[in-house]
């Protein structure tokens, strides 16, 4: 099944807020079987936000949306898309009242009129309930069984209702054959880029085992991403397995760790197996290094001490 992501704020645009809803979504919904076809972010203005949903729809006829479902102006996806759904609004009467609870059970003698607007629901949209903020999320559908599910764009609100709702939902409506997307990333440090692909040979090129490889360099070092696609769990995780196995066999002193693998964590680790113990000396770098190593908890049977001069 393929979905389409629409990420909405001006904040996006200009750079002043990360759009990490996108990535969360696209790993959440992935691990499922889900494809994420195409991703958007536009702005607040009706017109493009409107544009930008049909245009989803066209291509797949399945979107979720983040963000625009506040009780402020610039909040103008609700309004956008019962537009382009050809829906009025109408007042949510048991919303309302649940949006007022809330602002009562937080210690408020009386709710903002803004807020009011919130309850305010398309013409056959189906509410979603969003336990953490006043914002809740809609799922409207047209005659031709394309939708497009609305979440609020506050990270923590987006991400409980997708894993507690949006999921699920998608679940049963689908019910993929246990198809999923999974990923790995072994971790390397101590050699660049293209002498970790000269290194891997012919391994080294667009796959492995099967399997797409991607290099993601960075500072500590280069990541090593393989990918197994509509494939039962067992399957992918075996597949993976396999893929790994070749890549350590051309590169494995350069390999530190899988996934979310810390480097400080691995040294600390190391070096409490050896009976070993950490000082560090440090002029430019102002103590970063001690940082990176004191950041990760039970250091201090390792880590003795620093000294930044």
């Amino acid at each position: 099944m393929r979905l389409e992501l629409v990420t909405i704020g001006d904040e996006l645009l200009l750079g002043f807020t990360i759009d990490t809803n996108a990535a969360f979504l696209a790993r959440t919904l992935s691990e499922i079987g889900f494809e994420i076809a195409w991703r958007t972010t536009v702005g607040d203005e009706p017109d493009r936000i409107v544009q930008a949903v049909r245009n989803a729809l066209d291509r797949t006829g399945a979107v979720i949306t983040t963000g625009g479902l506040g009780p402020t102006a610039d909040d103008r996806t609700r309004p956008a898309i019962a537009q382009l759904f050809g829906r009025e609004l109408r007042m949510d009467d048991a919303l309302m009242e649940r949006i007022k609870a809330r602002f009562q059970r937080y210690g408020y003698s009386s709710m903002p009129a803004s807020n009011s607007v919130q309850a305010m629901v398309p013409e056959g949209a189906t509410v979603l309930e969003n336990p953490n903020g006043s914002a809740p999320g809609l799922w409207i559908e047209d005659e031709r069984g394309r939708w497009v599910a609305m979440l609020p764009g506050v990270p923590h609100e987006m991400r409980s209702m997708a894993t507690d709702v949006i999921v699920p939902m998608l679940t049963r409506r689908y019910s993929p054959n246990g198809a999923v997307v999974l990923s790995r990333t072994v971790r390397t440090t101590g050699i660049g880029e293209s002498a970790l692909a000269e290194l891997l040979g012919e391994d080294g090129h667009d796959t492995v085992e099967g399997l797409p490889l991607a290099f993601l360099p960075g500072w500590e070092g280069v990541d090593l991403r393989l990918t197994a696609h509509d494939l039962p769990r067992q399957q992918a995780v075996a597949a993976l397995d396999r893929a790994e196995a070749k890549l350590r066999s051309h590169a494995d002193r350069y390999v530190y760790g899988l996934d979310g693998a810390n480097l400080a964590a691995v040294v600390l680790d190391a070096c409490r197996g050896r009976g070993w113990h950490i000082a560090t000396a440090e002029s430019c770098t102002g103590g970063m290094l001690g940082e990176r190593i004191t950041a990760i908890p039970g250091s201090s049977d390792v880590y003795v001490g620093g000294v930044v001069a």
